[in-house]
């Protein structure tokens, strides 16, 4: 117990979780924000796909709520190679951050290797404390075929790392059977001018790893055109990154088939 609460505590996360007592120190403490992507309480009998799952919060919560199956999909290999195209600039700088996947694994092998891991895939680590059963697919969001059709499909702060977005709401479509939830980070925020036009402002000379800033009506005219029948927004929030203590401004779209 004391590897396990050392992992919580000094392991690499992008969620925080907690388990027994434990916090993992995540940069995101979804749990606080949940009420806002306007989800179900019960999802019994209901297919979820969790598309750019990263430690898998949204995954292990929907398989918490009843859903009957829970495939997570993600291009982090954990095996430090990169998962997103970073711009060149910056690309030393992620190609330091996926290492540190590789790193965590070897610090704390022993833990890994007790629940039958040979990565540091959060996810898997955390279905395994929790007993739950939790697919994982390594892939992209740019070609979603291979993992069939789901009820619901959620893709959550994803679509500002892509240099192609529009791409990969098409592919959440087809994948989708009834809707798909997507939440939207370093969103322009609802008192920017033109906010409530299709707009969007590219950024990744910034942070090299996160190109673009989309406004609300922006990610909506790419799911109509996509074909979902509707998209609306549910929600606009601001989530404390906890490690850089800022605030990300974020908005939840529900599109419908």
């Amino acid at each position: 117990m004391d590897e396990l609460k050392e992992l919580f505590e000094q392991g690499k996360w992008y969620h925080c979780f907690r388990y027994e007592g434990l916090l993992s120190n995540g940069a995101y403490d979804i749990e606080t924000y949940i009420p806002h992507y306007g989800f179900e309480n019960d999802y019994a009998g209901k297919t979820v796909l969790d598309v750019g799952s990263s430690d898998g919060y949204f995954s292990i919560w929907m398989k918490e709520h009843g859903a009957s199956r829970v495939c997570a999909v993600d291009s982090n290999k954990y095996d430090g190679s990169l998962a997103i195209q970073a711009s060149n600039f910056n690309l030393k700088n992620y190609e330091q951050k996926y290492a540190q996947y590789v790193d965590d694994y070897s610090r704390f092998r022993s833990v890994y290797e007790r629940f039958g891991l040979n990565n540091s895939n959060k996810l898997l680590l955390m279905a395994k404390l929790k007993s739950l059963e939790v697919e994982f697919q390594n892939g992209t969001v740019y070609d979603l075929k291979p993992f069939g059709e789901f009820d619901l499909v959620m893709c959550n702060d994803l679509l500002e790392h892509l240099r192609d977005p529009i791409t990969a709401i098409e592919q959440l479509y087809f994948a989708a059977k009834e809707k798909c939830v997507i939440a939207v980070s370093s969103a322009m925020k609802t008192n920017w001018f033109n906010r409530n036009k299709p707009l969007l402002t590219y950024q990744g000379h910034i942070s090299g790893g996160s190109f673009y800033s989309l406004s609300e009506a922006a990610v909506i005219a790419m799911c109509k055109a996509a074909g979902f029948r509707d998209a609306r927004v549910v929600s606009r929030f601001d989530m404390e990154n906890r490690t850089h203590r800022v605030a990300n401004p974020h908005f939840v779209v529900h599109a419908f088939k």
